[in-house]
This record gives structure tokens, sequence and C-alpha cells, in this order.
């Protein structure tokens, strides 16, 4: 059973992730170069988000539209093909940082990095994690290349250990171009040629940052990515999941066991997935009293199924996973 004050504490903590679930807002506004991708990006973003049930989006140019209480109904913020400085003037920029402060998420999708690349917001490039080079900023476009996959996260699992794309694959290495400490990569891109900035590379990666977390990807640059590229949109989609907080894991990092639920908040039923089919999963939901309300076993051969919650009243409730002996804990709102 849990205590008062561990959900109590809980409950304070999860205020903000309860009060933006499932919204996000595509921020377009470019000061450099325009990526005629850009309108294919927010469709996609919209698509997924109504297709699986996880979020509503809006989109903007619009740098007004950072102020907190705005921001305050979002769970993530995604920056999509944004270029060039001067986005934000210093208010909205710190309406930002707060945001992300608040447990916000933030998407960086390609030219993301080549966004406040004179260095003039600090806090942007280290959330991002990157900052393209200049002279040359990437290889020519549609430059075929193999991606290894360097790290475990429900964005590249499904790839396999590499993906052979066709990008504009950017540099980092000379010319004001920099990677940041606390990178976690995800896709590393073979040599693309013979310069020293052609050396293996990241391309894709995640952090938790500032109170936030942050998914960046240096993929995108064409429009067909978009719409045609089934592993891109997938990559994106999982990276949206991970940003907005949606996807959870239980186990060692080296052995974590990803799982999913939604929607959240939650009116009668949800639906829990994961990859894994090796262990039973033990379900349980508790209310803000610590009482047990809901259990559940699921077997190690369904990777997902429907909980039905219609006899609970509205309100939060701590759920609980557990697989073998590791345990995972996630919040949930009922809400009809």
């Amino acid at each position: 059973m849990y205590s008062k004050t561990l959900l109590t504490t809980l409950f304070l903590f999860s205020f903000f992730f309860i009060s933006a679930q499932n919204k996000v807002l595509v921020f377009t506004k470019t000061n450099g170069f325009t990526h005629p991708s850009i309108g294919a990006g927010v469709t996609m973003i919209t698509n997924l988000g109504n297709a699986n049930g996880l979020w509503t989006t809006d989109e903007t140019n619009n740098a007004n539209d950072f102020n907190a209480n705005n921001l305050a109904q979002y769970s993530a913020v995604i920056w999509c093909n944004t270029s060039g400085n001067n986005l934000l003037n210093a208010s909205q920029r710190q309406a930002f940082e707060d945001f992300i402060a608040d447990g916000g998420g933030f998407l960086g999708i390609h030219a993301a990095t080549d966004t406040y690349r004179d260095r003039s917001w600090s806090f942007y490039n280290e959330l991002v994690g990157g900052i393209v080079q200049s002279g040359p900023n990437h290889t020519s476009n549609n430059f075929n290349a193999d991606m290894t996959v360097a790290n475990s996260h429900p964005a590249v699992d499904f790839l396999g250990t590499t993906w052979n794309k066709s990008e504009e694959y950017y540099y980092w290495k000379n010319n004001g171009g920099q990677l940041f400490n606390g990178n976690i990569d995800l896709l590393v891109v073979e040599s693309t040629g013979s310069n020293d900035y052609d050396e293996e590379r990241p391309i894709s990666w995640y952090k938790e940052y500032g109170g936030g977390r942050s998914f960046y990807t240096a993929l995108g640059h064409n429009s067909s990515d978009y719409t045609n590229d089934t592993n891109f949109i997938k990559h994106v989609e999982e990276g949206i999941k991970y940003v907005i907080g949606n996807t959870l894991s239980v186990g060692r990092p080296d052995q974590e066991i990803p799982f999913h639920i939604a929607p959240n908040p939650v009116s009668d039923v949800f639906r829990f997935t994961t990859s894994d089919v090796v262990k039973t999963k033990s379900l349980r939901i508790y209310d803000i009293n610590g009482q047990l309300v809901y259990k559940n076993e699921i077997p190690s051969s369904v990777v997902s199924t429907d909980i039905n919650i219609e006899n609970l009243s509205n309100g939060l409730y701590i759920g609980s996973i557990t697989s073998g002996k590791q345990q995972s804990n996630f919040k949930l709102v009922k809400k009809n």
C-alpha cells in the first residue's frame, strides 16, 4: 500500500503533466532557410496523434504563443524545421525555459539544430543537443548511407541494427558546429566522405534536460520523409511519445522493458502495450488514499490489451507495473 505522503508528493510533482496531457504544439517559425517539408511535418504529427489517440496538435509560427499561460496546456513543444536566430524575445525564451523546468517535453526535427546557431541562447543549444556546422552544413541531399542503432529506445528498436536512408546528413565538427554533453545517441551515420567532418557521427539522440525530456533527430529534410518513409514516421512517433512522458519502462537501463499507456487521461478504457513477450506483467492501480482499486495479471504472450476502469471514480490514480523483480510507477487520470 502507498502512503498518503508519497501519493501527495506524486500528485504535486505530476500536476503539470496532468494539465498538459495529450496536446502538443508544433513550432514552425524560420529566420533562415525555410524547408518546404514543414507543412508535411505538421500534417504527419497531427495525423499520428489522431490515429493513436495520444495527443492533439496545434501549429504556430507566432512567437507570442510562447507565454506561460499558453504553454501550460501542452505536454510537449516540437520545433519542426525551425531555423535561424532571434525567433523568440527574452520573455518568450524564459517562458519556454520555465516550461521545460516544469517537466515539459521538447522534440527537435532536422533544422532545429540550425536554430540559434550563433549561441545567443545557450539553453536552447544544450536542450536540442547540437549545433550544425557551417560551410558546409551537410552532405548533398539524398546522400545514401547506413546508420547504426547505438542504443535501445522505442524510437529505434524496430529498426534492427542498421537503417539505410537517403538524407541530407548534418555535420557537427567545424565552423561553429558542436555536440553537447548528456546526449544519449540513438542513430550514428557511417562516414560520408573523406573530409574530417565526414567522420562517423550521431544523427539522433535523447536525454533528460533541465527538468524535462528532449529528443532530436537530424533526419527529415524531404517532404517524402513525412508521407512515405514508414521508418522515419515511426521514429518520430516514438520520439513524441517519449517527450510527452507516455513511454515508460520497467527494469534497469540495460534491461528495460518498455510499455505504453494510452490514452491518459482516460474515460473508461485505456490500452496497455509492451514489446516484451518474456515475462508476465502485474498491473496494480491505487487511489489517492493508497487503496488498491484494480489489479490484473498480463500474460507474457500479450503485447497489447484493453484495461477497463469504468467502475472507478474520476480522479488521480497511481499505477504500478511489476515484471519479475522490477517495478515502475505511472500517474493515471480518470475523467469523463
